[in-house]
Parts: C-alpha cells; structure tokens; sequence
C-alpha cells in the first residue's frame, strides 16, 4: 500500500494538521471527500449514526487498519478489526465498566481522591504552581506522588501516532530489543515500550496470584476476564489480556487527565459557570464536610454539574483523528440536503468521520469555541445529544464511558467544594486556586496526534493559597 504522500505532509511535516485541511475540503466540495487514495470523509453530522452502528440494528462495521496498528497491540479491544471479535470481547468487558460496577467502585474511588486532596493541599501557600495534567494523569495510575513517567510514556505512545501508522512494524522489533538499548535509539518509543512491558508483567501477575485478588483495582478485571466463560482460551492469554490493559491505562490517563485539567481552566476563567456549580453543589453538600459523603447516584442528578462536564467532554473531543468503517456488505447512504443529492458509498468503503469537526458545526453548537454548559440544559440540551461523539456511538461506544463520568463527577464535586476561586466562594472553603502561567490561547487545541494536542504542551498550571 503506497504512503498518501498528501496527508502526510500535514500530519507528519506539518504536524497534525490535516484535520484542518479536511474541514477546508468539506467547506469547498461538500459533504463527503476523499482525503487518501483509500479513505473516504464525511462532514454531515446527520451520517454519523449511520456510519457507526448500534448493536441493535444487526449491520457490521468492521474497524480499518490504518488506526489499529500504530501502539503495536493488534489484539486489543480499541485495535479489533473484525465487528464480531470485537462485540465478543466486548462483551466480556463490559460488566466492569457499567454505572452499576462505577457505583459498586465509589468507596475505593474516594480512598484515591482523598490522597489527590491531600496532596494538593500540602501545597497552600508555598507558590508553588501545580501542574493539573500530571495531577490527574496521576490520579489515573494511583501515584500519589504526582509522578508523570506513566503518563509521559502513553502520551510517547499516541504523540508517534503519525509516525507509526505508517511503520507499524517497529513496534515489534522495539519490544524485541533490550529496554536500555531501545531508551538509547529513541527516549520515546522506549518509554512507551517500558510501560507495555510493565503492564503485560501486572497483568502475569494477577492472573497467576488467584488468592491474592481482591478484586478492587484494575487488576482485578484481568483476573475476571481470566475466569469468564465469554471468552474462549486464545483470547485468555497474557499477550492478549495485557493489550487490553493497555488499552484502558493509555484512555483512563490521557483522555482523563485532558478533561479534568481542562475543566480546571475553563471553571476559573468563567466565574458565572463556577457560581452554578457551586450553588447547586452546595445543595446536596452544605457543608465541606458532607463533600466526601455524598453518592455517585445523587452527584447523577445534578444538572448542571452533568453538563459542565458534558460541555468539557466536548471540547476535548476524545480521539481527535478520524475513524474510519467499513461496511462490508451493504451500501451506506448520505442525504445531501443542500445540494438535492443522495450520495451512494459501496461496501467495503472505508469511511471516517471526525470528533474535532463535528464538535465545532455551528449549526448544532453556536460559538461552538465557548466554554457553555448552558447549552446542554433543558430540552433543546436533549437533542444536542444525537451530536456529542466524544465517546463515540453505536457498537464501539467509550467502554470506560460511565466510569469517565463517575471519576469526573466525584472529583468536580469535591474540588470545587473545597476550593474557591478569586471571584467566586460560598464562604467555608479551604482554600482558593488561581491559575497560574496559562491563557485561553494555551487551552486551544493546534494539531491532531490520535488526541488532541495544545498550545501549551505542559498543561494548565494553577497555585492553591489560604482563604
């Protein structure tokens, strides 16, 4: 298969812009183009449930190569080619990842974020600024130290995205080779090399320990899936288990941080915002002390609180690359209002779509670059549902979906209970943040490398001071 020298000169020379180009492409020929001599693009947010499937209709849409191959682990449920491999091992995984299993999750959730707190209060008053990314990528991998190694190496791992695509095969020769002489040839790639390494010796570790397993941490779902009837003895292996886990680390510490830092600073920078949240959380937490105590269930009925992460999930945007279908056996369809046409894709068409673009059309998300939660309330927020594709839709929907919303929800709440701003407070805080070396142009997102990368590569920076 040739390179599509075209796209790689803005993704890889250009660095992660050929999304950009893309909506330049729609903007000039409509609503379907193609960007590579084997993909096909579409700009109508209207196609995206048809080209993304629920279970329930009972059509295949297959995964394409071009975004399976480049972390090197083939087998993963992300990587899964073939619709109904991966509805199998989807399966498998889902019950640890449903509300239910998040709620059951709270007590050993709330152990983690009392140590995040902690930590971040032994830094009142030193002036000393604090990083929020690697804060939350932390408390993602359970360091309490604030330790970024784990969440440097996944982010090696998605920033070579442009690179790898097109050479996956170095990923086999670098776990082939010593950890000290692949750290030599790329700091890079061996970071990222060493974590896949330690993640498949955890996931060895909690299969082998059968009377060790407690059953609380993310180990614990390696140990289930061990024992499921779901799965037949191939897709038990320690190979292909530890794919998954993975997986599930690189999204639980990326994408989660992103979202969490990036809340950080789109609550501080609009006082009206943190005003909402605060009154309506000081309605079911009236005093600091009630913050820890208060259930996933009841922090699930706030409206408000739903929202503004809604509206954050939106603009971090998940993966901000195409994914591309494959509709093997049947032809999509796309209903060209503007221009009166109905545009017939064959089978075996390989078809993207891209979160970036449609979280930004203007007809669905007016002045779709503000921070706006509002815009997710009442009935005219119900149907903005349909266009919110930060975990995807259909079939391969965010497996960890629910429990990004369960951390998100536990940590907001207790966050912004403990801490004012210096506009906003209720009046028995602990402290009060402010933000710190970071500006609404280093918030903005400047290229797509499988997520979305800022302007400001270190992330949003905030100080923690006495009321």
């Amino acid at each position: 298969m040739a390179i599509p020298m075209y796209e790689a000169y803005y993704n890889v020379w250009r660095g992660g812009k050929y999304i950009y180009k893309i909506n330049e492409l729609h903007e000039q020929y409509g609503p379907v183009v193609r960007i590579s001599p084997y993909d096909l693009h579409v700009g109508d947010p209207e196609f995206y449930e048809i080209l993304y499937p629920s279970a329930t209709t009972g059509r295949k849409a297959n995964k394409e190569g071009s975004l399976t191959k480049f972390l090197g682990i083939d087998d993963s449920l992300f990587t899964t080619m073939d619709h109904d491999i991966h509805r199998m091992r989807r399966t498998a995984l889902m019950p640890f990842f449903s509300t239910a299993h998040v709620r059951k999750m709270q007590p050993d959730l709330q152990e983690r974020i009392d140590v995040l707190l902690r930590r971040i209060s032994a830094f009142k008053d030193t002036d000393e600024p604090l990083n929020a990314n690697c804060i939350f990528a932390a408390f993602s991998n359970e360091t309490p130290d604030f330790d970024s190694t784990e969440r440097d190496a996944s982010l090696s791992g998605a920033m070579s995205f442009h690179i790898m695509k097109r050479i996956p095969w170095l990923n086999s020769v670098m776990m082939a080779l010593p950890e000290w002489f692949v750290q030599t040839l790329s700091p890079t790639l061996g970071s990222f090399s060493r974590q896949k390494r330690k993640t498949r010796d955890q996931v060895a570790h909690a299969i082998a320990t059968k009377d060790e397993w407690s059953g609380r941490d993310i180990q614990s779902v390696f140990r289930g899936l061990a024992d499921s009837p779901k799965l037949p003895l191939h897709e038990k292996t320690v190979d292909r288990l530890a794919q998954d886990a993975q997986m599930l680390l690189m999204a639980g510490t990326l994408t989660m941080a992103s979202t969490l830092e990036h809340m950080i600073y789109w609550i501080s920078d609009n006082p009206n915002v943190l005003r909402k949240l605060k009154q309506e959380l000081k309605s079911v937490m009236p005093s600091i002390n009630d913050s820890d105590k208060v259930t996933l269930a009841t922090l699930e009925s706030l409206p408000y609180m739903t929202a503004v992460i809604k509206e954050s999930v939106r603009l971090i945007y998940g993966n901000s690359c195409p994914h591309f279908r494959v509709c093997p056996d049947q032809p999509l369809y796309l209903e060209d209002k503007a221009r009166g046409k109905t545009w017939t894709i064959p089978p075996g068409t390989s078809v993207g779509m891209t979160s970036v673009l449609l979280h930004h059309n203007e007809t669905n998300f007016p002045d779709s670059y503000k921070f706006d939660p509002d815009r997710w309330l009442g009935e005219a927020g119900k149907k903005l549902e349909k266009y919110q594709v930060g975990f995807g839709k259909g079939g391969r929907i965010c497996l960890g979906m629910h429990q990004a919303f369960g951390m998100s929800r536990l940590i907001l709440s207790q966050f912004w209970r403990l801490y004012a701003s210096p506009d906003v407070r209720i009046g028995d805080e602990v402290g009060v943040l402010s933000l710190y070396n970071t500006s609404a142009h280093d918030v903005e997102m400047n290229g797509d490398f499988f997520i979305a990368a800022y302007n400001k590569a270190q992330g949003v920076e905030f100080k923690i001071a006495s009321i």
